[in-house]
């Protein structure tokens, strides 16, 4: 009981620092790359079809790319699951690494680039992202959006209710505080924005070695 116990509060740790990196994300895409939030691709999928229904196939192409670059990070993510020789906890610490170095590029050498580029290497660690940390405590979980755990958060909420299973609530408080969590990784992102600019970003490495650290003591605990 005490290993699930641990396992559980470890599991949520990892998401509240992966939900402060998706929020600051979000924040720094708006902020200083042509306000647009790079995490999710619906936005995008509908300027595809506006430029298509106006006749303007080069912008449909522009905003293909990133949705491209989201579906590669997510193939790429259920690849590596399907290694049955790459322990889980091995699997989450290249894609951590991965994510790190992708954000110090995009602090060192991003504006010598469009906008639109940094934009697809942010939708391509939002897919890694998302597609590797994907539960906590066996609830399907997103660290980088907030539409489907809002959905899921109110449902747990409406099952206790029903059901008075304190699980249900215990799941609802889980997904409220994911939310909140993004929410303060959005402030966290405007203010290091007005302080540090582009290089702001380099904070997101802080939640990456948090989750790092986190996975490494519980790595025992991990297929």
């Amino acid at each position: 009981m005490e290993t699930k116990i641990r396992k559980n509060n470890e599991n949520i740790k990892i998401g509240i620092c992966l939900s402060l990196l998706g929020g600051f994300l979000d924040s720094y895409s708006y902020i200083l790359k042509g306000n647009v939030f790079a995490n999710a691709q619906t936005g995008n999928v509908v300027l595809i079809f506006i430029a298509l229904a106006n006749r303007e196939f080069n912008k449909s192409v522009k905003y293909l790319i990133p949705v491209v670059t989201f579906a590669v990070g997510i193939f790429i993510s259920e690849l590596l699951k399907t290694k049955k020789n790459l322990r889980s906890h091995i699997r989450l610490k290249i894609i951590l690494i991965l994510e790190a170095v992708l954000i110090a590029c995009i602090a060192f050498f991003g504006k010598n680039y469009s906008n639109h580029a940094v934009n697809c290497v942010i939708s391509l660690i939002a897919a890694v992202q998302v597609a590797n940390f994907d539960r906590i405590d066996n609830s399907p979980i997103a660290t980088t959006m907030i539409t489907g755990n809002l959905k899921s958060g109110m449902i747990q909420l409406s099952q206790y209710i029903h059901t008075k299973n304190r699980d249900c609530l215990y799941s609802f408080i889980k997904y409220i505080i994911v939310i909140c969590n993004f929410g303060i990784g959005v402030i966290i992102g405007c203010v290091s924005i007005r302080l540090y600019s582009e290089y702001s970003i380099l904070m997101c490495e802080l939640f990456l070695v948090l989750t790092y650290i986190t996975i490494e003591e519980d790595k025992t605990g991990l297929p």
